[in-house]
């Protein structure tokens, strides 16, 4: 159960608002001057609080009162008033309200504004939660003349607001561009929030973009979590015509509503968006809008494969070995001696999260781990008379001979099989199409 206090001189004012927000499920404090409630704030913990402005009988007024929280905590706080004006509702927001309500107030926007600034909060403290202690959230590695290259250019382009689009295979680590941008603008402690739009169908897109809203319901959308930070659009090329129409509207418009509401809401976020497929061609194929390609293609990222970054992958397996030995409390080994030479000429046709994968799996068993897949396959593919075909052919015939392994070692289960490759599932479906490799092969 969420806590609120209610800090507002009018006893029957904080009654109507208790009975409302109680009947919601929220726990209901009030304090009628700035002594009790700094006294509350200072011995319980609430997520949220709703503060009058003019308080009669009271050292500080909700202004004061406002700025003596904003010192030491960052709860959510929405001020009240009966005789607000435009001055007052800016100099609130100013000293660090999270929205401005002028008394009277229906229920409905009293709902709007609580469920919205505590959802806003926990989506922003979880963000900061990640960005600070998950260790998942990986750095940029390399020196490679590629990755120095792509460096210098979000150098360039962060500190800006400009819309980027990052292209990249499967496993190249395009999410984490979008990070380094994010973590290099003007927008860097604001939210970065994810959405995949290849992992949802179109009328989920939208709930999960713009948000819905109804009698009963009433979500805020990734448009709206990403407020003064950034939306990551992940495999923006798998998203429904439908939906782009509905994008371009709102980044031509520079607002949005929610499904089944009225209210405009400000679009306030930078957006970057990644796509393993050639967006230009998916245009000249009907497949994507251009006009929506164009605003959102302002500038282009584009990650070279593993393979054409070879000069990184000693750094990267360092970087990941120290990573996976602090996680499993383990003494952190020099793994490449080990992995260079089971996997030598080896193309990684997973990339960087094939590695990673590799990496974790040698760092917690050591050298008695028997992979059974790309070095036993090596010692296959470099048997047979391979040395005559261009590389194009010898490079198909050693990635179809290591997935129909792989597939046979997983019982033709497509989706643990990419898991433990390191490749999307829709990758790998789409790689076993090229490869050639049919439904009774896979099985």
């Amino acid at each position: 159960m969420k806590n609120i206090l209610v800090i507002d001189d009018e006893i029957d004012i904080c009654n109507n608002i208790k009975a409302i927000l109680t009947d919601e499920g929220f726990n209901i404090q009030i304090a009628h001057n700035s002594d009790d409630a700094l006294n509350y704030i200072n011995k319980h913990s609430y997520n949220l609080i709703i503060l009058d402005v003019w308080l009669d009988n009271s050292k500080y007024d909700g202004l004061e009162i406002l700025k003596q929280i904003r010192k030491n905590l960052t709860i959510p706080i929405i001020v009240i008033s009966g005789h607000g004006n435009i001055e007052m509702a800016v100099s609130a927001i100013k000293d660090g309200a999270n929205e401005f309500i002028e008394k009277p107030f229906n229920t409905e926007r009293l709902l709007l504004s609580v469920n919205r600034s505590i959802e806003l909060y926990e989506v922003k403290d979880e963000n900061r939660s990640l960005k600070e202690g998950n260790v998942f959230d990986y750095k940029f590695i390399g020196e490679s003349s590629a990755i120095i290259k792509i460096k210098q250019q979000i150098a360039k382009i962060a500190p800006t607001l400009s819309r980027v689009m990052i292209y990249g295979d499967s496993g190249t680590g395009k999410d984490i561009i979008a990070k380094e941008i994010h973590k290099n603008s003007t927008n860097k402690d604001g939210p970065f929030v994810i959405l995949n739009a290849a992992l949802m169908d179109p009328e989920n897109l939208e709930r999960e973009l713009f948000g819905i809203q109804d009698n009963n319901l009433n979500e805020i959308g990734h448009l709206e979590k990403a407020e003064n930070g950034t939306l990551f659009i992940d495999e923006v090329g798998e998203m429904p015509l439908q939906t782009q129409a509905k994008i371009l509207r709102v980044l031509t418009d520079k607002n949005f509503t929610k499904k089944g509401g009225n209210e405009l809401i400000k679009l306030n976020c930078r957006i970057i968006c990644s796509s393993t497929k050639n967006l230009e061609q998916l245009t000249n194929e009907g497949s994507f809008r251009k006009d929506l390609f164009h605003r959102l293609n302002v500038v282009t990222i584009k990650l070279p494969n593993l393979s054409e970054r070879s000069a990184d992958i000693d750094s990267l397996i360092d970087y990941f070995a120290e990573i996976f030995s602090k996680e499993n409390n383990q003494k952190n080994t020099d793994l490449k001696p080990l992995i260079k030479t089971k996997y030598i000429n080896y193309e990684w046709p997973g990339n960087i999260r094939e590695l990673r994968n590799v990496i974790e799996r040698y760092s917690i068993l050591g050298e008695k781990y028997d992979d059974n897949n790309a070095a036993e396959k090596l010692d296959d593919f470099q048997n047979k008379n391979v040395i005559s075909l261009p590389l194009r052919n010898a490079r198909k015939l050693f990635e179809k001979n290591y997935l129909q392994s792989q597939i046979n070692r997983f019982d033709g289960n497509i989706s643990k099989t990419a898991a433990f490759i390191g490749m999307e599932r829709s990758a790998l479906h789409r790689k076993l199409k090229q490869l050639g490799i049919t439904e009774e092969e896979k099985k």
